[in-house]
């Protein structure tokens, strides 16, 4: 939710954890939940909001200098491709009305029952009433001419940002209006996809929004403000859900590609159980039961790190941030983001919300016209931290802060002038290429807490990250705002077994060999040390295994058992085979679809491994074992049959592990000669066929 002025997130954040109990829920050993599978966002997002430096009053001149500037300043080709404009695009009445719909004393859209009467809508009843399409200010979006043809102000910005190789993002809410007060898409949802893909947007931001008076149970619970209407009986699960298929829909009627889904729901809402319609998907869904819904609340809400990854691409789990660097330690959203690591993989990442990184005060000059301490500017100590975090969970880096040149950003107001334009200390900062290959690591595994959490709000945080390389990315994080501190972790702490290692320090660019800790150096007052350690990764995870990277990520991949010389996991006489045909090892060739697999989640955390043939005789085959050992063969998809599913984990080495789940046996090589036929036999820490590594 986006509340004007000050936004309120101190009162915000505390009602929202009661009301969640959020202080007391650990889901750190949950099951993963399924990707959303539109193959998009297989690394966390990367772009700019509008919200936190031009809120309302974003307009298109603004957008394009930001397009213009992000181009011309390297950040695009640093992976920051999108742009997003937030709430206040569109008229606040669709092209169905003349005028502004109406509104109730509580700041909700006026519905209506049957007969045109208006009903409070409090017990899950009553009508929207508006219609049509939404239409983009013309005051702030103009309609322009793009190649002798005349379009909307959101379509001009598209053409505008596709043009510069960068994506247009927009914003909607799942509710009947926005936070803003202008129309939501709830009850809209196919008239809005398809207008959204036709306007050529890639990316939606869809936030929940709301309003209405409190509503006291049957068992007199008082529910703060949770909606009316159809917002009260379809959890924000089903709604997102709806809307999600709807942009599917309309992708493939208009043979467009896939839009990337931002869920932006609160933890402020949690429903209200007993209006809560008995179908709706939230009920049924096994990670939600498997999570349990707290007292007081209904499933499909609070909180969203169990099961959005299931609807959307990107999944905010916890509430509006300020620019106080407290919301993103540990007693703000890190704490919160380290509970749901199961809600992180490619296609799904949990969204800590807009980076303040490099903003400037946009409401007065700080410390003179404006005091207000949600409003400081971020120094580069505090935007160095916010990147560390955020990179070391693998979560989306969307900028907040203003993109624009000097001149363009620059404000007037009580007599001062000034820029909120992003300095150039700032800029490096949010480009560097460490911090972001740490971001955007395939192995898209978040990092975990060091030792035990933080006896005080300014303790210091250490936090470990393992990368696809084999590498350990550690964080050593200052929450003390006021003071510098020494903290370090030993070789034990991270799980490291060797006896020296070579790190980077990422932010000063400093080398080295350490033995036996990593640290022990001044940092400043909310800064971070943020090291990547050679080969520290084989270590870290205490010796177990975890999920592959290569496990959901969309793409096909060679894949060799270890002792054969770099042989290949193939169909055997490759894809002009039958199906039932066995799988072999064999010389390995690049590109070849026989040698080609996808290694797709299912619901249930397993994995379907399918290959890339599509011929007279094999067509997109999947990988199946017998009840006990025996070869691996292939043949044609059947749901839920237990041995066409595979566990695939991977070590700290990069080595995988492939575990068939109706038989229970491993994945294996049954001789290192070309044209060996891969088996299912017992697992053994011995048997070198039964280690694998990718090789594309």
């Amino acid at each position: 939710m986006r509340i004007p002025v000050h936004r309120l997130a101190g009162a915000l954040t505390a009602m929202a954890l009661a009301a969640s109990g959020l202080g007391a829920l650990t889901l750190g050993g949950a099951t993963s939940a399924a990707a959303l599978g539109n193959g998009n966002a297989l690394t966390p997002p990367m772009g700019w909001n509008s919200w936190n430096s031009l809120g309302t009053q974003v307009n298109e001149q603004q957008v394009k200098q930001t397009i213009d500037f992000m181009s011309a300043n390297g950040l695009v080709q640093a992976g920051y491709n999108t742009v997003t404009i937030d709430d206040g695009w569109s008229t606040r009445h669709r092209d169905g009305q003349s005028t502004d719909f109406a509104k109730t004393a509580d700041n909700a859209m006026q519905l209506y029952d049957n007969n045109g009467n208006p009903v409070s809508g409090t017990d899950g009843t009553g009508n929207d009433t508006t219609s049509g399409h939404l239409v983009p200010d013309p005051n702030n979006f103009p309609a322009q001419a793009v190649n002798g043809t005349t379009v909307n102000g959101i379509q001009y910005l598209s053409w505008y940002a596709h043009s510069k190789g960068m994506k247009l993002g927009l914003y909607a809410t799942d509710t009947y209006t926005t936070c803003q007060g202008h129309p939501g898409s709830l009850g809209h949802e196919a008239t809005d996809a398809t207008d959204f893909v036709s306007w050529g947007v890639d990316f939606v931001k869809y936030d929940d929004c709301p309003y209405g008076p409190t509503i006291t149970g049957p068992d007199g619970y008082a529910y703060y403000p949770q909606g009316e209407g159809k917002e009260l009986t379809q959890s924000i699960y089903a709604r997102t859900q709806t809307f999600q298929r709807a942009l599917d829909a309309a992708t493939a009627a208009q043979g467009k590609p896939k839009v990337t889904l931002s869920l932006s729901a609160q933890p402020a809402h949690t429903g209200i159980p007993y209006l809560l319609s008995a179908n709706d998907p939230a009920r049924t869904d096994p990670l939600i039961q498997a999570a349990g819904t707290q007292p007081h609340q209904a499933p499909g809400y609070s909180p969203t790190g169990v099961w959005c990854g299931q609807v959307a691409n990107m999944c905010r789990i916890g509430g509006d941030r300020d620019s106080e660097l407290d919301g993103v330690l540990y007693n703000g959203q890190l704490q919160t983001a380290l509970k749901y690591p199961g809600n992180v993989h490619p296609g799904s990442w949990n969204d800590l919300d807009m980076m303040f990184a490099g903003w400037q005060d946009v409401n007065g000059v700080w410390g003179v016209t404006d005091t207000y301490k949600g409003n400081k500017p971020f120094t580069d100590d505090e935007s160095r931290t916010e990147l560390s975090i955020l990179s070391m969970m693998a979560a989306p880096l969307i900028s907040g802060a203003d993109l624009r040149t000097t001149a363009d950003s620059q404000r007037s107001g009580n007599g001062y002038t000034w820029s909120t334009g992003i300095s150039a200390s700032a800029l490096a900062i949010m480009k560097n290429p460490d911090v972001i290959a740490i971001d955007q690591d395939s192995l898209a595994k978040p990092a975990t807490l060091v030792g035990n959490p933080p006896s005080s709000a300014t303790a210091p945080v250490i936090l470990k990250r393992r990368l696809a390389n084999g590498d350990l990315a550690v964080a050593l994080v200052n929450q003390d705002p006021n003071n510098w501190a020494m903290p370090s972790a030993t070789f034990a702490d991270l799980g490291l077994t060797g006896s020296s290692y070579t790190y980077r320090e990422i932010w000063s660019g400093a080398t080295g060999t350490t033995t036996g800790t990593i640290g022990g150096n001044w940092i400043p007052a909310h800064g971070t040390a943020l090291y990547r350690i050679t080969g520290g990764g084989s270590g870290s995870s205490g010796g177990g295994n975890t999920q592959a990277g290569i496990v959901g990520d969309g793409r096909y991949h060679a894949i060799s058992a270890s002792g054969t010389g770099g042989l290949a996991l193939q169909v055997q006489s490759t894809c002009s085979a039958a199906v039932g045909g066995n799988a072999v090892v064999n010389t390995y060739a690049s590109g070849q679809p026989a040698e080609q697999w996808l290694f797709t989640p299912n619901a249930d955390g397993t994995v379907q491994i399918t290959d890339n043939c599509n011929t007279g005789t094999q067509v997109h085959t999947v990988l199946v074992a017998g009840g006990g050992v025996g070869s691996a063969y292939l043949l044609t998809p059947s749901a839920n049959n237990p041995w066409q599913k595979w566990k695939v984990t991977q070590n700290g080495s990069g080595a995988l592990t492939i575990t068939n789940v109706g038989n229970g046996l491993t994945l294996d090589a049954s001789g290192t000669g070309a044209g060996s036929t891969v088996m299912t036999n017992p697992a053994s820490s011995t048997a070198a066929g039964q280690s694998w590594t990718v090789l594309s």
